[in-house]
């Protein structure tokens, strides 16, 4: 068979197509593994390629309530100091102070009475107070408590009962223990 320049033309078009795997036969008899397999993708790259993890829905009424401790007990703080104190509320539940972080606001003598405690909703600091309630709730924020159970401010002498705990962080005007 005798080659034409327009036949040699796409005679060299389709071995590129080919030799690259972009051919149309190539990629459609491709299954999504096969392809992830063919063309795996660098570590780094992942986030770029995969979609976006759905995100838990969080109980309104529990971002609340770890939203007013955080408000009340660190609002002067600065946001890792808030963090904290949002993670001493999902420590003590892990530990068995109470079966959700409502609970264990509410216990007495523990934190106030949050059920009275009615902050300005359209304030800056209520925002990131209800900002890093979500992102504790929902695991995004790291635990910088350090596993704490209990704080204080540290500019006030410790009681008995602080000097019988061990302190394992210091952040800003609180300090955290277990």
């Amino acid at each position: 068979m005798k080659f034409t320049p327009r036949l040699e033309m796409q005679a060299a078009a389709a071995a590129v197509l080919l030799a690259s795997g972009l051919a149309l036969g190539h990629v459609a008899a491709q299954t999504p593994e096969s392809q992830a397999a063919a063309h795996p993708v660098a570590p780094d790259q992942t986030a770029l390629v995969a979609a976006e993890p759905e995100q838990p829905k969080l109980n309104e009424r529990h971002v609340n309530c770890v939203a007013k401790v955080v408000h009340h007990e660190a609002g002067n703080q600065p946001r890792e100091g808030k963090i904290a104190v949002a993670h001493v509320l999902l420590n003590r539940v892990k530990k068995g102070f109470g079966d959700n972080v409502c609970a264990v606001a509410k216990q007495p003598g523990q934190f106030f009475r949050i059920d009275r405690y009615h902050p300005d909703r359209k304030s800056d600091g209520w925002a990131e107070a209800v900002d890093v309630a979500r992102d504790v709730l929902a695991g995004e924020a790291r635990d910088i408590s350090r596993g704490a159970l209990y704080f204080h401010a540290n500019w006030a002498r410790p009681n008995g009962f602080f000097r019988s705990r061990t302190k394992v962080a210091r952040l800003d005007d609180h300090d955290f223990y277990r």
